[in-house]
């Protein structure tokens, strides 16, 4: 599938968070925004993160609508992180990830990868953390 859309999705996202404001968009459902169901578990997904839901979960868009859009909830690995929605945003919204299904339920359990590096590092980050303080 061509990256076209991905670009054009995460730029009218991104645009409809300004105009709207984030917390808008947070406050969309999960069952409205992320409707894709999840590939099975050891397979992987890729693509632009174009919703987080809250510091755990985020939508993996798989096309421009979000009913193509893959609901994740992070890997419980690093779950002692302090992760908030500001700051799993600011590492990963418009971002393109690389997520391996680990576990099953209504929303599947994922180990994601940004650009080779690991989320948990990422989120781990000075720049991160300083970026989510501002995010909005």
């Amino acid at each position: 599938m061509a990256r076209g859309w991905a670009r054009s999705g995460a730029a009218a996202v991104a645009l409809a968070a300004l105009c709207l404001g984030a917390p808008a968009l947070a406050q969309t459902s999960l069952a409205q925004t992320c409707r894709a169901p999840a590939p099975a578990a050891g397979q992987t997904v890729s693509g632009p993160v174009l919703h987080v839901i809250d510091g755990r979960t985020l939508c993996i868009a798989q096309g421009p609508t979000p009913d193509r859009w893959i609901p994740l909830r992070i890997s419980p690995a690093w779950a002692a992180l302090p992760v908030d929605r500001d700051r799993l945003m600011a590492a990963t919204f418009a971002q393109s990830l690389t997520c391996k299904i680990t576990g099953g339920g209504a929303v599947k359990t994922a180990t994601c990868t940004l650009a080779g590096r690991s989320l948990e590092a990422l989120l781990t980050e000075p720049a991160t953390i300083t970026q989510a303080k501002t995010w909005r």
